[in-house]
């Protein structure tokens, strides 16, 4: 869609509010610009545009209200939304503008936005593309409707939802009972397919099922092999709880690899990263390879009491020859060749 043809439409769209205070802009400028020392109002201007890194400079054609302004020369656009939700739009988005005085075009001029149409142009949807078209003035046809798509189910967030989604691949997801963060959730350049490999989240539940019940008595829950263990195929067949689970809060760390880390000036400190990364990809990798891997607790026990056995239970009948139990049998060999590699962790680790 040509720039000219662009124009057009956004065109059409303000002419019907001419004079309003409510109008469409397109982005032109984000980010740092140069400083004009020539007039003191552009200097001020552009003073105050890169204290703040939320202002933007939009185009607003109605009426030819910006058609003799340079980019560098159209007024500064505030945002609307609290700063403490820091949403700017890329070069070349849309915002819905509010102007404070419809007949000076230098007044200032609030925005709210980008306009985003559907959920998988987040990373950036323009005017050239389909950001208008939900909107009658637009001849784009409407997007894809990503519901009917099998393989997106779970990508984004369901219509009941609360939800604070990132430009790509992470998000905050608020529903019934349930807080879920996100990264990851969709598969690689494909944000229409959902990442059932390798998603990292956690997940926080209230009135979850934590306990299997037997005619209304609590039951120990089985033993889960964690070398074996899925945590995206869940074990039990009945996720929604009632009569035969006792509920409670839980909350699960899914990723993996997982790394528990905290300051200290006698061990090693694994936090040194960056500043704007915190752990940089260098000091990850180091952490990954060198940080001491958790114990199963459940499998160290078990290796905790076949050592007891064979310590109490065992004689050497002869020298040089290995123990044997103390009646003769040889079920002590299990114990003294239990495999230790086994209860250490591949994926959790800690410092």
């Amino acid at each position: 869609m040509s720039n000219k043809f662009s124009s057009g439409i956004v065109n059409a769209f303000n002419h019907n509010l001419k004079n309003s205070t409510f109008q469409i802009g397109v982005v032109t400028v984000v980010g740092k610009v140069g400083i004009d020392t020539s007039d003191v109002a552009q200097k001020k201007s552009d003073e105050q545009f890169n204290a703040d890194p939320n202002l933007i400079r939009c185009r607003v054609d109605t009426n030819s209200m910006d058609k003799d302004l340079l980019d560098g020369q159209l007024p500064n656009c505030y945002p609307i939304l609290p700063k403490h939700i820091n949403i700017v739009p890329k070069t070349g988005e849309m915002v819905f503008i509010m102007l404070l005085d419809p007949e000076n075009k230098f007044s200032d001029r609030l925005y709210f936005g980008p306009i985003i149409s559907t959920p998988q142009y987040l990373q950036k949807d323009t005017v050239d593309t389909t950001a208008l078209s939900s909107l009658v003035i637009s001849p784009v046809s409407p997007n894809l409707d990503i519901d009917t798509l099998k393989e997106a189910v779970g990508v984004f967030p369901k219509r009941e939802d609360i939800a604070i989604q990132g430009r790509d691949n992470a998000d905050l997801i608020l529903k019934e009972n349930e807080t879920l963060m996100r990264a990851g959730q969709h598969e690689l350049n494909n944000n229409l397919s959902f990442n059932s490999k390798n998603p990292s989240y956690i997940q926080l539940r209230f009135n979850a099922p934590i306990e299997k019940k037997d005619n209304g008595n609590s039951v120990s829950s089985p033993n889960y092999s964690p070398q074996y263990f899925s945590p995206l195929k869940s074990p039990t067949t009945d996720g929604s709880g009632g009569e035969n689970t006792k509920n409670g809060s839980v909350i699960n760390i899914v990723s993996d690899k997982i790394n528990i880390l905290g300051h200290s000036d006698t061990d090693r400190d694994y936090i040194l990263g960056n500043n704007e990364n915190y752990i940089s990809d260098d000091e990850l990798l180091n952490i990954i390879e060198n940080a001491h891997p958790i114990a199963f607790g459940d499998t160290l026990l078990d290796y905790l009491k076949k050592l007891e056995l064979a310590f109490m239970n065992h004689v050497h009948r002869f020298p040089g020859r290995k123990p044997s139990a103390v009646d003769g049998e040889n079920y002590l060999k299990e114990y003294l060749e239990y495999p230790v590699e086994t209860i250490l962790s591949k994926n959790i680790k800690v410092n």
